[in-house]
């Protein structure tokens, strides 16, 4: 592995997915870190958060970067002034750059088609690059999506005439939704009382999946394919198998021929090929080819080769 490497950080403000590749589009690691939001976590905990990756990456690996590209979702942006002295001493501030999601989650899908990435998180969203080259978006805001609200909605409406067992389950949504804890543990407590043949939670799990399915259908005016790639992100869509197999029914039935892949480095391989693409224009052909063949093998492979501790 000779020559300069790029470097794309893709934040969610719990975790930072992180993609390292060349020059010509091929990515040779990646992995998952903890946040690098200051806002969120402060100007120390991301620093330390960076320097973990850092040594999880390899500092003869770091030391070859020629551009690094951090992206934030709508909401948790980071300026680059901002940025300044969470990368200071780590990394030179000309290789930094920014970019918005909605750029990098498309770019990061591998294919050469129209594409659309299908977040299922704290905030519902869609984003679709078109065959024309437009992007176009939709989300569903957070006060009227918000899962873990939903689910304690439903189950509290049927607590004071339930069972014992319905209790406990109350009980534990609302220690979720406390605790602020990731959505994935909601998506797989979900999963577990569905297989128990919970009424309920089937029915939450497939009204927020109608609600996913129908960010795609307000996009599909914009589609002009029978088989967009659409990318699934986000804990509800990863974490939930009841969740991701209902969209996909869904989804299968308005677009036979669409291709789903699970995206979950899609934002941060984005980012990487943004910083590459943005010191070599003149090969972008090329780079998005090899690209899109380097993405796929690295999902067949498996997409972790280090996680650092938060």
């Amino acid at each position: 592995m000779r020559g300069t490497l790029f470097l794309g950080i893709a934040d969610n403000n719990r975790c930072a997915s992180v993609v390292v590749g060349n020059s010509s589009g091929e990515i040779v690691s990646a992995g998952i870190g903890g946040s690098l939001n200051p806002h969120r976590w402060g100007i120390r905990r991301a620093r330390s958060n960076l320097e973990k990756i850092r040594e999880a990456v390899g500092f003869e690996v770091w030391s070859r970067l020629a551009g690094v590209c951090f992206t934030y979702k709508r909401g948790m942006q980071v300026t680059d002034e901002e940025m300044r002295p969470v990368v200071s001493g780590f990394l030179a501030q000309r290789y930094v750059q920014i970019e918005d999601f909605a750029t990098t989650s498309t770019l990061g899908i591998h294919s050469p088609k129209e594409r659309l990435l299908l977040v299922g998180g704290q905030i519902g969203s869609a984003i679709l690059h078109a065959e024309n080259g437009v992007r176009y978006q939709t989300r569903h805001e957070e006060y009227a999506w918000n899962p873990l609200q939903r689910v304690g909605s439903r189950l509290g409406s049927i607590v004071a005439c339930g069972t014992e067992q319905d209790l406990t389950d109350y009980l534990r949504i609302k220690e979720l939704e406390q605790s602020g804890e990731c959505l994935f543990h909601l998506a797989t407590f979900l999963d577990r009382l569905v297989e128990q043949g919970n009424p309920w939670a089937l029915s939450v799990a497939c009204d927020i999946a109608w609600d996913l399915y129908k960010l795609v259908t307000t996009l599909a005016r914009w589609i002009s394919r029978p088989d967009p790639v659409i990318g699934f992100y986000g804990p509800l869509l990863l974490g939930s198998d009841t969740i991701r197999r209902r969209v996909q029914y869904l989804i299968g039935l308005t677009y036979p021929q669409a291709e789903i892949i699970d995206a979950p480095l899609a934002p941060a391989k984005g980012a990487y090929l943004s910083s590459v693409l943005t010191r070599k224009t003149e090969l972008e052909q090329e780079v998005l080819t090899t690209f899109y063949h380097s993405a796929r093998s690295i999902m067949e492979r498996g997409w972790l080769d280090f996680v650092t501790n938060n």
